[in-house]
């Protein structure tokens, strides 16, 4: 079953520069694209209802304030 996934560069094309270099030169920042994109995949699972995942509204949220926090910091970065 497909489910919808959003890469950070991909919602971000025209910052696929500064996302590449700084990915490249910045470990903390490649840590955090890392961790933005397993939880935007989970995230995916879980509102695509993958047959056999099952996850609550509530960590589904907590998911979602996560990995705004961490788009938060990395656009921060990127500025």
């Amino acid at each position: 079953m497909q489910f919808d996934h959003h890469p950070f560069l991909q919602d971000h094309p025209e910052l696929q520069e500064a996302i590449q270099t700084l990915k490249s030169s910045n470990v903390h920042f490649a840590k955090l694209l890392r961790e933005y994109e397993g939880i935007s995949l989970e995230i995916g699972r879980a509102e695509s209802e993958v047959p056999g995942y099952l996850m609550s509204d509530m960590d589904l949220e907590q998911l979602k304030k996560e990995r705004l926090v961490l788009k938060d910091e990395m656009i921060g970065m990127i500025a």
